[in-house]
């Protein structure tokens, strides 16, 4: 048999036991609630001192450009790049509230100040006909981000059909290959952000396409190429070429220019001959001294030329002293008096 008596002793002792167990419980509970609740505030005080430091560094900034280097006006085509540099700046210092919620921080005058901050920064970096477009007669940060987003988002169609015409009729020119590949991928870029992305592959033919006459070798072997080279690998294929084609147009200009002048090659001395006297009793000159003219006015006759001393070797004729060598120098003719200057 049971005993009553110890059974409900043990009923309530097991009793006892939980309603330890939960008061334990309900004080575990709020000390963790109560920590959780220190925990909380360390981090509102701690994302408060942050938030001002922050606040006052985005005060200080002097040139919004270096960090949102893009101006927009209405025409441009890098709508979705500009708001991204734009969001990344405004979060960097805790500021993306005020452009993306639709809060009311007209009572902070701290918020107000910020918003002010913020509204600078879009002055800066957003044409002022643009600014005029979307601006209300009390603007604030929030009321002008919605109007550029109603601007560019509600007529990008229509940029995407200008743009895509411009970027299949894009040539090169006299655009070096750094702008022409430049250009050519920022109007790829600029129509991914509006909803038209262009293929890898896409954007190597359509620069294969608009390339100079002296790169159209390169063009059919970059086409005939397995597998199919990146936009990256043509552009520097290019580069490469066009360095090279600079140098082969500058080399010979350069050797020209730093080459010695060469010595002339000296002549070799030709044959010397004896001068020539001019004939004596022709037209203007006396005869030979001893000898007669002849009817034809020449000089003496051939006897009286050869009118000289034998040398006694067989009868040879013998020439004055000195006649014929080098050392031998002909007087000078007077032609106004008709006689040799001796």
């Amino acid at each position: 048999m049971t005993n009553p008596q110890a059974d409900a002793a043990a009923e309530e002792a097991r009793l006892a036991a939980l309603r330890q167990a939960a008061a334990n419980a309900t004080a575990e509970a709020k000390a963790a609630a109560a920590r959780a609740e220190e925990a909380a505030r360390r981090l509102a005080e701690y994302e408060n001192l942050e938030q001002s430091q922050l606040h006052a560094q985005a005060v200080a900034v002097s040139n919004i450009k270096t960090m949102i280097p893009f101006v927009l006006d209405q025409t441009s085509s890098h709508y979705n790049r500009w708001r991204t540099f734009f969001l990344n700046t405004v979060t960097k210092y805790a500021l993306d509230c005020l452009v993306l919620s639709d809060d009311d921080f007209s009572t902070d005058p701290h918020w107000r100040r910020m918003d002010c901050t913020i509204k600078s920064w879009l002055f800066s970096t957003v044409a002022p006909e643009l600014i005029e477009a979307v601006s209300t007669s009390s603007p604030t940060s929030r009321s002008i981000w919605v109007g550029l987003e109603d601007q560019f988002i509600g007529n990008k169609e229509t940029r995407a059909i200008i743009l895509d015409a411009e970027f299949r009729t894009l040539v090169q020119g006299d655009l070096s290959v750094t702008d022409y590949c430049h250009k050519m991928k920022s109007m790829a870029d600029a129509l991914g952000d509006l909803g038209e992305t262009v293929l890898d592959r896409t954007l190597v033919l359509n620069l294969l396409r608009g390339l100079n006459e002296k790169f159209s070798y390169m063009a059919a072997l970059i086409k005939r190429t397995r597998p199919f080279p990146t936009f990256s690998d043509v552009r520097a294929d290019l580069l490469i070429e066009e360095v090279t084609l600079a140098s082969k147009a500058t080399t010979p200009t350069a050797l020209v220019a730093t080459a010695p002048a060469r010595p002339p090659a000296p002549r070799a001395p030709g044959p010397s001959y004896p001068p020539t006297a001019p004939r004596l009793g022709g037209p203007g000159g006396p005869g030979i001294p001893g000898g007669s003219n002849n009817g034809n006015g020449g000089g003496g006759s051939n006897r009286n030329r050869r009118r000289w001393r034998s040398n006694g070797n067989g009868g040879g004729q013998a020439r004055p002293p000195g006649f014929g060598s080098p050392a031998w120098q002909q007087p000078p003719w007077n032609p106004f008096t008709g006689t040799f200057a001796v």
